[in-house]
């Protein structure tokens, strides 16, 4: 489960993520009893330590009994549960009164065998039977308590066979129980998958779970990391298409809401890959045993299925991605419990991941990924689902580049904006405290460049006439419009301002009120061009000249 909590170092809060952080039974012994002499247990330390991929398996032989400890280096605290990975065969099913899981205390030797004190109630009969998946593979999480319904320390548990009139076996993998750590740095993976659960479930099968005949081989190939895609796990569901086949990839950690399955699927020989004709194709979340969210079928509108790259004919494989609307920390997919006629009972699973959520973008508060705005000025981009226990980060390049900077929305400064070429940004998802990122999601900035005009002298004008000529240079970027605004004076002299009027080469004709006062009158000068984006202003000074006084000449004679 990952969450996020606050801790609190010297009055400076943090935001911290945690994930579970398993502890195993690292220490086995076992004691067989049977009536011919031949129950025993197979490669015992299999079922000790972090590897739940390996497994130790408890033959009854002839009317035995079977035990195998599994003990951990130290005392378990009082309400801590446990878990026991178990793989029960169907046979075994129906007999499984005879199946036990005991938390016991106390360890040791007496007379030459293997015993040990039980604490706390044992699981067996419909508690179990409740507990387990089907035939195959299951996690049993129970929390040792007294038949009081009291929590109670332990050593570690025992799993028992007892009493079955035929030879049967089960296999143990291991048995582990589950703090909360923090996911810190260095930097751990908080999303891989950590155990791959598989089998058949009964559906309804006539004659019930025995009668199933549905099989998963090599379930771990579905999780380990080929990047080619060629190895696999095959769900079948056989002969008895009303049986049902599991596979279920656990991960070792809660997802947050958001997050993706990424599957790489196919058809069994190839060919085109219809998810509606695969018998009863069903995904199911879970947040541990509980059942998140609905079950997922082939009509789903939250499924997209592509051609994985570089697939051939005859081979093709599928991405199937699942936007998953809920928390969870196992995937579990189903194949069967249906009959029908021309259906596909099988499907291969190449690969399955968790992947966190691609930032998506808003620009300037609507949804995007790009922006078109005048020199000077900018846009603000801000990840629109953002997730907890996550961080962004904003990069100028796709790959490596340089950190911009790191939050929920970054705003480029203007000054630093290009008007020659696009300014590309792009913003990484990164879980807190673990490996996981996201590919970088790329976002733009394009600059329309300001026009520009180069005006001469500020115009003079002689008093009481209505109209002066500007005269300018060096136009840029397509001026095709002016405005000029005039101080409060010049407002009150009755110099009106002038909003985009059509801006004429070489000259601009000016209006002057014919009562407009000797002396300078100041205003700002603005172009535009078909952009939209207006100049910076350019002060100037509009001068009223007084008229010259009419000369006397005196002539003598």
């Amino acid at each position: 489960m990952l969450v996020c909590m606050a801790i609190s170092y010297s009055n400076r809060a943090v935001g911290q993520c945690t994930i579970p952080v398993n502890t195993y039974a690292n220490t086995q012994q076992f004691r067989a009893i049977s009536l011919g002499g031949d129950a025993t247990v197979t490669n015992p330390v299999n079922a000790t330590g972090a590897d739940l991929t390996n497994y130790s398996q408890l033959y009854g032989g002839t009317l035995g009994t079977v035990t195998q400890y599994l003990k951990f280096a130290d005392p378990v605290t009082v309400g801590t549960p446990v878990t026991v990975k178990l793989s029960v065969p169907t046979s075994v099913l129906s007999v499984l009164g005879n199946v036990t899981i005991q938390p016991f205390v106390n360890l040791h030797q007496s007379g030459g065998n293997w015993t040990a004190d039980a604490v706390g109630v044992a699981t067996t009969d419909a508690s179990l039977l409740g507990l387990l998946n089907g035939g195959g593979d299951s996690w049993i999480t129970i929390t040792p308590k007294t038949a009081g319904n009291v929590n109670v320390a332990y050593d570690g548990v025992w799993v028992r066979m007892s009493g079955i009139t035929i030879a049967q076996s089960i296999n143990v993998y291991g048995a582990f129980t589950t703090a909360t750590g923090l996911a810190t740095d260095p930097a751990v993976a908080c999303g891989p998958p950590i155990d791959v659960l598989s089998g058949v479930r009964a559906g309804t099968v006539l004659g019930g779970i025995a009668n199933a005949t549905g099989t998963v081989t090599n379930p771990f190939s579905a999780i380990d990391t080929d990047p080619t895609y060629i190895t696999y796990s095959e769900l079948f569901v056989g002969a008895q298409v009303l049986s049902q086949v599991y596979h279920t990839t656990i991960f070792n950690a809660l997802s947050q809401t958001g997050d993706k399955v990424r599957m790489v699927l196919q058809r069994p020989g190839g060919g085109l890959l219809d998810l509606n004709a695969i018998t009863n194709f069903t995904i199911q979340l879970y947040n541990g045993g509980t059942p998140v969210g609905s079950a997922v079928t082939s009509s789903s509108g939250l499924l997209s299925l592509s051609l994985l790259p570089g697939s051939t004919a005859g081979n093709e494989k599928y991405v199937l991605e699942l936007a998953a609307p809920v928390s969870f920390d196992r995937v579990d997919v189903q194949v069967g419990g249906l009959a029908g006629v021309g259906l596909v009972p099988g499907l291969r699973i190449y690969d399955v991941k968790r992947i966190i959520a691609n930032p998506l973008t808003n620009v300037n508060g609507d949804p995007g990924t790009s922006a078109t705005v005048c020199e000077g000025s900018t846009s603000t981009f801000a990840v629109n689902n953002t997730q907890t226990c996550t961080t962004y980060k904003w990069y100028d390049a796709l790959t490596g580049g340089n950190l911009l900077h790191t939050g929920t929305s970054y705003t480029p400064a203007a000054s630093g904006l290009s008007t020659t070429a696009a300014n590309n940004y792009y913003v990484e998802a990164v879980r807190d405290g673990c490996t996981e990122t996201t590919v970088r999601t790329p976002v733009v900035i394009n600059v329309n460049p300001a026009p520009a005009i180069t005006p001469g002298t500020g115009p003079r004008i002689c008093i009481g006439n209505t109209a002066t000529s500007w005269s300018y240079t060096g136009a840029t970027n397509t001026p095709n419009t002016y405005s000029i605004v005039w101080s409060a004076a010049a407002n009150t002299a009755g110099f009106t301002n002038v909003t985009d009027a059509v801006l004429p080469p070489g000259a601009i004709s000016i209006t002057v009120p014919p009562a407009a006062p000797v002396g300078p009158y100041s205003g700002t000068l603005y172009v535009k061009n078909a952009n939209g984006c207006l100049s910076t202003g350019k002060p100037f000074t509009l001068t009223v000249d007084a008229r010259s006084t009419q000369p006397v000449i005196n002539l003598t004679p």
